[in-house]
């Protein structure tokens, strides 16, 4: 399935994690050892949630020296070393921590450092722990759903899509990837109901109406698909695969017109934009100016030389304008690009 989107792999990791709140200390004269790892600690979470993941790490790691089993040090070190990208030190950082205490948050932490080093079944055993702790982790079953939908293991994401919904009922991604995870198993009236259901909790994300369109357009409903696909455009208008597909989406209906403005407008944004030209290759085709779509597919073919559906219509355009060898060297391409439609015209038009 082209064009659907999975929103996990772009949720900022930031926005999962709760960063403890400081615990206040009293100031004395004389602080005991304790008193300044929390000092040190509580000043290190400032910074961690401004942003200074470096300033966060010395002041935790102070914090540790005078607290050698400071387990929330080590935890929230580990989240700043996420920050940094530096996934070694934070798996470290949080395999102490889980010694100290095994809470189910520090096992979901730990599984996002194994997501981001992809060792997937690292990942799913840190999930699955995670859930043993806490079975309504939400952000957990969400990730494993995730992980088996990359699998495409769709009932097994069902399952965990569902259950992060059940632990958090306006989790917009959740139900954004379970519309993704019915699309995939061609369920479309229940694709289209999950993405309405995460356009309603989550009413300014282009991709998700970008997915909703995909789903109404795979009912053939075009009206309503153009109509998703515009919403996304209006909510981020430099979102270009919503103009892509809106083009699309107009040719299939019938609406050659708008499905060339919705080309040319991308074209005015992203000059070098290969989808761009070869849409408009598309509608030159079905108003039989095949002089015009050639120019446009080799426009598109110069942009992405891996454009495969390019080269498929320009072998069209060619095979009309009587370039017989020329059209079938496009489609030998094209199908080498995973055209598998181009077979066909080779099978039937192409003698060798």
């Amino acid at each position: 399935m082209k064009n659907v989107l999975i929103s996990g792999i772009i949720v900022c990791f930031c926005s999962l994690i709760s960063f403890a709140q400081s615990d206040t200390v009293k100031i004395a004269a004389e602080l005991t050892p304790e008193q300044k790892a929390q000092n040190d600690y509580n000043a290190g979470l400032n910074y961690l949630n401004s942003n200074n993941p470096s300033m966060a790490i010395q002041l935790f790691s102070q914090a540790i020296q005078n607290l050698p089993n400071f387990e929330k040090a080590f935890y929230n070190r580990a989240l700043a070393y996420i920050q940094l990208k530096n996934y070694n030190e934070a798996l470290k950082d949080i395999n102490q921590a889980l010694q100290l205490k095994a809470t189910d948050e520090y096992y979901f932490t730990k599984s996002i450092i194994f997501f981001h080093q992809n060792k997937k079944d690292s990942q799913e055993q840190a999930l699955q722990k995670a859930l043993e702790l806490n079975s309504n982790h939400p952000e957990a079953n969400y990730y494993l759903g995730m992980l088996y939908f990359n699998y495409q293991d769709y009932d097994k994401a069902l399952n965990y899509y569902q259950k992060a919904i059940q632990a958090k009922p306006d989790y917009a991604y959740a139900y954004n990837d379970l519309g993704s995870t019915y699309l995939m198993k061609n369920d479309l009236d229940n694709a289209i109901k999950n993405y309405e259901l995460a356009a309603k909790y989550a009413s300014n994300q282009a991709f998700i109406f970008n997915n909703l369109g995909s789903a109404y357009r795979q009912k053939k409903d075009y009206t309503k698909a153009i109509d998703a696909y515009t919403k996304a455009i209006m909510i981020d208008d430099k979102y270009y695969i919503a103009y892509i597909n809106s083009g699309a989406a107009r040719i299939e209906k019938g609406d050659l017109s708008g499905a060339k403005k919705d080309f040319e407008t991308l074209i005015s944004k992203d000059s070098k934009n290969s989808a761009a030209y070869n849409g408009l290759a598309g509608v030159y085709i079905k108003e039989k100016d095949y002089k015009k779509a050639k120019e446009m597919a080799t426009k598109a073919i110069d942009l992405d030389p891996k454009n495969g559906q390019a080269y498929y219509n320009r072998g069209i355009a060619r095979q009309m304008l009587r370039e017989e060898e020329e059209a079938c060297n496009d489609w030998k391409k094209a199908l080498e690009l995973g055209i598998t439609p181009a077979k066909s015209f080779i099978d039937t038009d192409c003698n060798d």
